[in-house]
């Protein structure tokens, strides 16, 4: 199994995990960790507990992902990471996290331990009598889920080569309300593979790896295939920056498309390998994880449920600025020109923007945590699972695309992802993970999503989402396509000619597998570099 497959997926199987010192990043970690601690804080009835999502049932992952039960030692899917005994840990905040453990604490934040001390002896023999704690196993559904998520992306980002009908354009170009599900499921991920199943705490492991360690170690996971694809299609990415802006600029795209910070440029966030700003985003979030996560992993399912809403709220606010202050309130963006938006900078910093990102991976994490605690110590048990647990939540994602497609929801993108998608798909993800640890697994959902064809397509879905947009620019960029072809191939050849596309961005994804992402050669060079970095830092 590969080791580099991680968020939109890939991970070093050796991954260690730890925090980082308290630096420039720590400012942030201390924002997110008062989110946590406030929530704590707050009496349990004076916060929404956002409907469908409040009461999630149980899931994770993303292009790669797993969770709870039976197997002493497995891998997950989509880190690639090893789960040694029964869990892995993850680093605590420094003097963020003790600020919003130490707020919490003072509020009621553990309220089963109100009644006192307990002796050293107590605990002992509390131990001894404590249930097993459930082991973690991999889910492959997730590998499946990762898989259908980039096919629809691939999709919709090169659908209008095709020459789809009106309603397919607008069913399959809603990628603005999908990709947020990417997020989701690498928080999700995250949080399973370091944190306790039924303890509130961080795995042991996360704690003891220096911080910086702990995020180069995830980061490489997806880095090195990031930069030889952009070394590949380098001719293709210059030649048009120079021809239409010059060197000066050309060099400067390069640097922010080489350095994966070209999120933070709404007008220029697609510079290069466009799709790729996800991974921009994403180290952002992973750069701040080592500090959220143990301040997560502390608190019970009450005090999981108004970080939820609060970070809910956090994400909905800016979008509700934009839709009222644009009037975008029933806009289906994806399926609109960029001159037809009303202000494209705005919209582009709620689409790119590496903050709004972070929220809905910690919006991940937090589910994963409300699963992960089912039967802990003074909570609740696992809900009991079925077929329509996974089948509403998938049914609703899908009619919800449907109905905007039809005209039948006239709501914008922004909001229909972040108040209808997205707790749909955490919901799904919840149901899915509860259903995949029980000792027979019954929902045919999740058997199906299980299948060694599909499990097999979503051990592709990195490489995938990596190579799909440079091979579209070549193949449907004009100026590139008339160079190199005599013109774009959807005149040349056809709106057929869509589907060799596709058929090529599988068959390159699968020689990238195959030749360099489970490549040990790269692997170990990937983890020499990840030891000198953080030796020197």
């Amino acid at each position: 199994r590969s080791q580099w497959r991680s968020g939109l997926g890939t991970m070093p199987a050796n991954a260690s995990h730890r925090r980082m010192p308290a630096r420039p990043v720590m400012a942030l970690g201390a924002v997110l960790a008062s989110v946590a601690a406030l929530s704590a804080s707050i009496g349990s009835g004076a916060f929404l507990r956002i409907a469908g999502v409040a009461r999630l049932t149980h899931q994770s992952s993303y292009i790669g992902h797993a969770p709870p039960v039976q197997t002493p030692s497995a891998v997950h899917p989509g880190t690639g990471e090893e789960f040694e005994g029964t869990a892995l840990g993850r680093p605590a905040f420094v003097a963020a996290g003790s600020a919003a453990i130490a707020c919490a604490a003072l509020a009621g934040f553990d309220k089963r331990r109100r009644g006192g001390l307990v002796t050293a002896g107590a605990e002992a023999a509390a131990a001894a009598e404590a249930p097993p704690k459930p082991k973690k196993v991999r889910i492959s559904a997730f590998d499946s889920i990762r898989f259908f998520l980039i096919a629809y992306i691939v999709c919709g980002h090169f659908i209008s080569f095709a020459a789809p009908s009106p309603f397919a354009f607008k069913a399959i170009t809603q990628i603005n309300v999908v990709v947020g599900a990417f997020f989701a499921l690498s928080g999700y991920v995250a949080a399973y593979t370091t944190t306790e199943n039924a303890e509130r705490a961080a795995s042991p492991k996360l704690l003891s790896t220096p911080s910086p360690k702990w995020i180069l170690q995830r980061v490489f996971g997806y880095f090195p295939l990031h930069l030889l694809v952009l070394l590949i299609f380098s001719p293709m990415f210059i030649y048009p920056d120079v021809l239409f802006n010059g060197w000066p600029t050309a060099i400067w795209h390069g640097f922010l498309a080489v350095t994966m910070t070209q999120a933070w440029f709404p007008m220029h966030a697609e510079v290069w390998n466009a799709p790729t700003w996800f991974l921009s985003a994403l180290t952002f979030a992973t750069a701040l994880l080592p500090f959220s996560l143990p301040v997560l992993a502390k608190q019970g399912k009450a005090e999981l449920r108004r970080t939820l809403g609060f970070l809910f709220l956090v994400g909905l606010l800016p979008k509700l600025g934009y839709c009222y202050d644009h009037q975008a309130w029933g806009l289906l963006e994806g399926a609109m020109s960029p001159k037809a938006m009303p202000n494209l900078a705005i919209f582009n910093v709620q689409r790119f923007n590496p903050f709004y990102a972070l929220i809905e991976v910690l919006l991940g994490a937090v589910a994963c945590r409300l699963v992960m605690l089912d039967g802990a110590e003074g909570e609740d048990k696992a809900p009991k699972t079925n077929a329509l647990s996974t089948g509403l939540p998938l049914l609703g994602m899908v009619g919800v695309i449907l109905l905007r497609a039809f005209g039948v929801l006239q709501l914008s993108d922004l909001l229909t992802r972040a108040c209808i998608f997205m707790p749909l798909f955490l919901r799904f993800l919840m149901s899915a993970h509860r259903a995949s640890v029980l000792s027979k697994v019954t929902d045919p959902i999740v058997n199906v999503l299980s299948s060694k064809p599909l499990v097999t397509l979503g051990n592709l879905a990195f490489p995938i989402f990596v190579v799909h947009g440079p091979l579209g620019q070549l193949f449907y960029k004009k100026i590139i396509a008339t160079k190199l072809f005599g013109g774009p191939l959807q005149v040349i050849v056809g709106p057929q000619f869509f589907y060799a596309y596709l058929a090529i961005v599988m068959a390159s994804a699968w020689v990238l597998q195959k030749t360099f992402l489970t490549n040990k050669k790269v692997g170990s060079m990937a983890k020499d570099a990840v030891d000198n970095i953080s030796a020197s830092l």
